[in-house]
């Protein structure tokens, strides 16, 4: 299902890629999660859950689908839809297990055994406001005071100013991750960051959201603090 709406799936910003990471006043980084990209969309009653490539997700994810109904007001969310902490392969493989279950006799007990979360970054619609011509800072802060953190809907926290910072956390988790659950070294294509400008609107040129990916497993991301977010991606404290 796909809401009459003025924002799509396909408006959706992609990540301009980045061999090193940065630190800049300017930018907000995240960790980049292994899960779905996704656009979360209530109006009133009715709620969509949709991938980038328009894919509708609610019957996979019906978990995900009544925490998003326990919030309140109609708006349009930008997320990632992850199994636990959303980082390495294991979680990944189960959602993908999760999303190849569609009958409605096995979705139960597959949400049981793998239950999803979804981790929202940022706000493109409050009410009938379109806040995509806002910087990115006052989205995530409309985001943030919009619900609780409950065991299934999560705001994705990020932090300012320290790129290479976030870029050598995610490093450093995903070597203890990959050593415990794979037994084997990350590789430098493993490891991501993202970024994003904080000051800039959502519409604003792909250049300002950032995927920082090195060789092996680790992911960060960041934004300007004017543009869009997204997951563990460098943003220009703005969003993708």
């Amino acid at each position: 299902m796909e809401l009459d709406r003025p924002i799509k799936p396909s408006d959706l910003m992609h990540a301009t890629r980045r061999r090193r990471p940065f630190s800049h006043d300017d930018w907000l980084f995240e960790w980049k999660l292994d899960g779905f990209r996704c656009l979360v969309d209530k109006c009133g009653d009715e709620i969509a859950i949709t991938s980038r490539q328009g894919k509708p997700f609610n019957r996979s994810f019906p978990e995900i689908v009544e925490a998003v109904a326990a919030v309140p007001g109609d708006f349009v969310w930008d997320s990632e839809l992850a199994i636990g902490d959303g980082r390495g392969a294991t979680p990944f493989r189960q959602l993908m297990e999760r999303l190849s279950t569609t009958s409605p006799r096995n979705i139960p007990a597959a949400a049981r055994r793998h239950p999803a979360r979804i981790f929202v970054f940022d706000m493109l619609l409050s009410g009938k406001r379109d806040l995509r011509q806002i910087e990115l800072t006052e989205r995530k802060a409309r985001l943030r005071d919009a619900f609780d953190n409950t065991e299934r809907l999560i705001y994705l926290t990020d932090v300012e100013r320290v790129g290479e910072l976030v870029f050598e956390q995610v490093k450093i988790h995903d070597l203890r991750e990959w050593s415990r659950s794979e037994n084997r070294r990350p590789t430098n294509a493993d490891v991501r960051s993202t970024g994003s400008r904080s000051r800039i609107p959502t519409t604003a040129d792909r250049r300002h959201w950032v995927l920082v990916m090195r060789a092996r497993n680790v992911d960060s991301q960041g934004h300007t603090r004017q543009g869009a977010l997204s997951n563990t991606n460098l943003h220009r404290n703005g969003r993708e």
